[in-house]
Order: structure tokens, then sequence, then C-alpha cells
């Protein structure tokens, strides 16, 4: 795979997972729909706090992917504009997902999120799902997304929580890390786990951003085998995803046969099942942090 973090990276990775089931994935569409909920109040917020009224709002969503939030934030009174670093996830989401009834498909932008080619001050609402710890420098990103927003802007930032509490995503990097040593992290890169809404307070107080308010959330996933486990992982965590679907079949076989041992031994059984059946909840946890631009003067 391509060096960490670059475009020929993630057009590799996004190939890879194009076959992800995100409307099956539980954990997946949680965090969507609680970001699409999010999103929803801070508009209508803003709406209510002026004498003009509606009007119609520029959404950005950065490093989008195939698109799957950016497609849940559209409606007729939006522009919504899904950013990523490569190009082929974002053609390839705008061939699959034409305009439907009143929802217009969102429009597409290839570029780095430190030269996001659009202009200062035009964005209502940014949002960054599962990507600011993938980023190479995401206080530069915290700033450049900064700029966009209008001054009555908000930016919307998804973290997940502890490790601890995240066990559907470091049950399956960790059996992955010990059998895929491509997927050892490049020194510098944290964690998915490593970044606390306290750390992203003070990494965008430079970039002229307040952490306005936090909401949190959590589900735990039943798993029964290791197709149900990895529906549900791909969906949350790509890279590791890729590198697995991209492993020799062999070993994917291996991995497989190893997975239902690791999730007896890490995972709480799902206290509903017979005693004969097999199956686990993975609990995920997350943060959704809203910061605003710090008002002078």
């Amino acid at each position: 795979m391509s060096d960490y973090g670059t475009r020929d990276h993630w057009d590799e990775v996004h190939d890879a997972v194009a076959d992800t089931d995100h409307q099956s994935a539980i954990a997946a569409n949680a965090v969507v729909g609680h970001m699409v909920a999010l999103v929803n109040a801070t508009l209508n917020a803003r709406t209510a706090a002026t004498s003009h009224g509606a009007r119609r709002a520029v959404l950005l969503d950065v490093g989008a992917g195939h698109g799957v939030l950016a497609r849940a934030l559209a409606g007729p009174d939006r522009l919504v504009i899904a950013s990523d670093i490569a190009a082929a996830p974002l053609a390839a989401a705008g061939r699959r997902h034409g305009d439907i009834g009143d929802r217009p498909t969102p429009r597409g932008l290839a570029a780095d999120v430190l030269h996001p080619a659009l202009k200062p001050g035009s964005v209502d609402v940014a949002t960054c799902l599962r990507g600011l710890w993938t980023l190479p420098d995401p206080a530069a990103a915290l700033a450049a997304m900064a700029g966009l927003l209008k001054p009555d802007g908000r930016l919307l930032v998804q973290l997940w929580a502890e490790a601890a509490r995240c066990r559907l995503i470091g049950t399956g990097a960790a059996l992955l890390g010990k059998a895929l040593p491509s997927l050892t992290r490049p020194a510098g890169v944290p964690s998915p786990f490593d970044i606390t809404p306290a750390m992203l307070a003070d990494m965008a107080a430079p970039a002229g951003l307040a952490l306005d308010r936090v909401e949190t959330g959590e589900t735990a996933v039943r798993v029964t085998d290791a197709a149900s486990y990895w529906r549900e992982f791909d969906a949350v965590a790509e890279t590791a995803a890729a590198a697995r679907k991209q492993a020799p079949a062999a070993l994917r076989a291996r991995i497989d046969a190893a997975l239902p041992g690791v999730l007896g031994r890490v995972l709480s059984r799902d206290p509903t099942l017979p005693p004969d059946h097999d199956g686990w909840l993975a609990p995920i946890a997350w943060s959704l942090c809203v910061l605003a631009p710090i008002r002078t003067g």
C-alpha cells in the first residue's frame, strides 16, 4: 500500500472497501445519525437566532470518502460539498447516487484539506467524521477549516472515546496488527483514540476556534461470527479493513478462524442469547465536538 495519508493511499483504501455494506452497519449508522441530528440542530438554532430567517446553507464534509455522511445531510435548502483528497470514491459515489426527489446529490470536491479550494468565510457548517486523527497535521487542518467558516459558522468534529469503550474497533485492529505488519502506524501518526475533546480544544484555539459544546454517544452491537464482526468493523475502520481485504485468502481465513476466540476473551457475552449460541456485544463510544469562531472585540 502507498505511503500513509497520501492521495494514492486513500484511493487504494477506498477502492478496497467500496463494497462495504454501510446500510447494515449498526455502529456506523449510529454515529452518522447522531452527526446529522447535531448538524440539523445547529442550523435550526442559528436560524432562530437571526432576524433574516432561513437561507440556503452551505455544508462542507471534510474527508467524505464515499459520501455516506454527505448524502445523509443533503436537502433542498442546502448545498452539501463532499470533500476528500481522494477523487475516486467521490466519483464513484456520484455515479451510484443521483438526485432522488428533493434530496440532491452532494457536490464532490477533490482537495487536500490544507488547500480546500473554497472561498474563505463561505461555509455555514463543516463536518469531520472519523478523520481528524488520519490527517498529517490536525492542527493545521483545523486552521484551514476555520478559515472557511462564516462568522456564525460551526465546525463539528467526531472523536472516538478511549480504547476500552471502543472494543468494536480495537479488538479487530489488534488482531490484524499482529497478522499484518504493514498496519503499523507511521511515527507521529496518532491512533483513533489519542485525541480527546480537551486536546481538540487546545489544538483549535490558535485557529480562532473555541469548543462550544460536546455531545457523547455510545452503542453496543451484537456480533456472532467473523462475518457479522467484520461487517461492523469495516464501516468504522477503513484503513485496517482495506489491509484485511487485500491480504492473501489463506491469511484472511486464518484471521477469521482466530477471531471468535479473541471475541470470547475480550467482549462481554450477549446475555439475551441461549447458552449454546455464540454472541458478544461489541461496544463503541464517541464524542461530537462543536467548535465556534472566537468572537473578538
